[in-house]
């Protein structure tokens, strides 16, 4: 049984799929810390500005509809940082279920009796090479036959223990790359 990889397929692994929720968690968290930093920098700006207008006698001060537009716009970023923090928290509820979901899931009972079939295999593998040498020194004759099979036998054993590489791999969540 040929065991495909995740790129073939189109589909993601689980501990791929935590892993760019991690990532997008990391991204919505940066940007409410920006979100939050340029809400900082407006109102420590407009509060400057009104504080340095009108401490200054000749200096022009802003207008009643100026200081109105930027208190909407504060309430408007306000508004948008307590919609971005309920979303956060929201993700952030959903992450233990997710680790409970791949923590349950078949996957890792899978990959170890895969790992399990392709160990039994070689040995099989093995012990039927051994007998064949055998059977090959009490037959005359038979070097032709045992040198053909035995190389069919090494190809058969190469591939098994790439398998079991691979799931080995996928297993520990190292990268599949080959040489």
């Amino acid at each position: 049984m040929a065991v495909r990889e995740p790129e073939e397929d189109g589909q993601m692994t689980e501990s791929q799929r935590i892993s760019i929720l991690e990532r997008s968690m990391s991204t919505n968290r940066i940007f409410l810390l920006l979100l939050a930093v340029l809400i900082i920098v407006t109102l420590s700006v407009s509060i400057t500005i009104a504080i340095l207008s009108t401490l200054e006698g000749d200096a022009e001060s802003a207008s009643a509809g100026e200081i109105i537009e930027l208190r909407a716009e504060v309430k408007e970023l306000k508004a948008e940082l307590l919609k971005s923090q309920a979303q956060v928290a929201s993700l952030n509820e959903s992450i233990p279920q997710l680790r409970t979901a791949l923590q349950n899931s078949s996957a890792p009972t899978f990959q170890r009796l895969l790992l399990q079939q392709e160990e039994s295999y070689q040995e099989f593998l093995k012990g039927l090479k051994e007998g064949m040498y055998d059977l090959a020194r009490m037959v005359p004759g038979s070097r032709t036959w045992l040198e053909l099979y035995s190389e069919r036998m090494d190809k058969a054993t190469t591939l098994s223990q790439d398998r079991e590489r691979q799931l080995k791999r996928l297993n520990t969540g190292e990268p599949l790359i080959e040489p």
